[in-house]
Formats: C-alpha cells, structure tokens, sequence
C-alpha cells in the first residue's frame, strides 16, 4: 500500500474509533484513489472500527467501575466491550481482581461469571483458582471451591496461606462454610 493511502486508512480507521462513520468512509475512499488496489467494503470497515472505539470505552468504564467497587458494573461493562468486540483487551488481571474483591464484598454471585472469565484464561494459575474458590463457596459450590483451593494449595509457597486453605477445605468436605463475617473481613484487610 502506498505511504499515503497507509496514512489515510489509519486516520479512517481512528474515525471511525471515535463514531465518526461518514469521516472515516471518505479517508478510506481517498485512500483508494491513492491506491487502487485496496479493495474493501468501506462502510463495513467504518463499522468494525465504531465497534472497537466502543469497546475500548466500555473496558475504560469497566476499569472505573471496579476502581469505585461497583463490581455488577464492572462485569456488565466488560460484557458489553466483548459483545462488540471480541478481541478487545480485558487484562486477567482486571477479570480476577473483579472474581476476590466482588467476593468480599458479599456479591459472589453476581461476579462469579468473572471469576470463570478469568480461570478460562489462565486455568493453571492457583492465585486464579483460588479467588474462584472464595466465590464458589460463597455461592454454595463447596464441591468446586475444594478443586480451587487445592490447586491453590498445590502451587503456593506460603505456608500460612496454604495452612489457611487446608482448614477452609477441611470446613467445606465437612459441609461447613468456613467463610464467616469474621473470616471476611480478616481477608479483606
């Protein structure tokens, strides 16, 4: 592609991230009288480009969210940035610090679909592992808070954390939730 019609598609394309549909289609219909080899569907191209301008500012919300712990809207706006566009940009980070804090803060539930966003992206990370296991035993899912807290368990170095999981999966295979007021709020300092 010649230099200029580049220069014009990246300034359509950056439009078009700011939903400017009309601007974005007239760059890219320069760029091809610069070169007359690009070929695509000008307004198709605009619309890809809207969508990842929005999904960049629904993550942007989301990150703002979970800062001012409002974690349902955390969750609903990271689901939103993926609806338009699913290659957009959620760190595991942001997606498993959403799974412990929501947690702690006695919204298990509405974060657990955080907790497996984050799990599925990083199956093998027992730091992972272990705020979904928090998350499912608040929830009631004794059963795959254990598999959680083993994992974790298994990986860890920290002999008092894992001292810690063994009583709360000890709690749990005897049907106990080991996750009280008390324990809460020992977790959240």
């Amino acid at each position: 592609m010649a230099q200029g019609a580049t220069t014009l598609v990246i300034q359509g394309e950056k439009l078009a991230r700011n939903d400017d549909i009309n601007g974005a289609v007239e760059k890219f219909g320069k760029a091809q009288q610069w070169d007359n080899k690009l070929n695509f569907d000008f307004q198709a191209r605009a619309k890809e480009f809207v969508n990842k301008g929005k999904a960049e500012r629904s993550v942007d919300e989301g990150n703002s969210r979970l800062l001012d712990k409002k974690f349902k809207e955390a969750l609903a706006a990271y689901t939103a940035a993926l609806k338009l566009d699913p290659k957009v940009e959620i760190p595991i980070s942001s997606w498993a610090e959403l799974c412990w804090r929501g947690s702690l803060q006695k919204q298990a539930a509405d974060v657990l679909p955080a907790c497996e966003k984050a799990v599925a992206l990083a199956p093998e990370d027992g730091g992972i592992r272990n705020s979904r296991g928090l998350a499912r035993a608040l929830t009631g899912n004794y059963q795959g808070a254990i598999e959680d807290f083993e994992a974790y368990i298994a990986q860890t170095e920290d002999k008092n954390s894992k001292a810690q999981r063994q009583r709360w999966v000890k709690d749990l295979r005897a049907g106990k939730n080991p996750f009280t007021d008390a324990e809460i709020k020992k977790l959240r300092n």
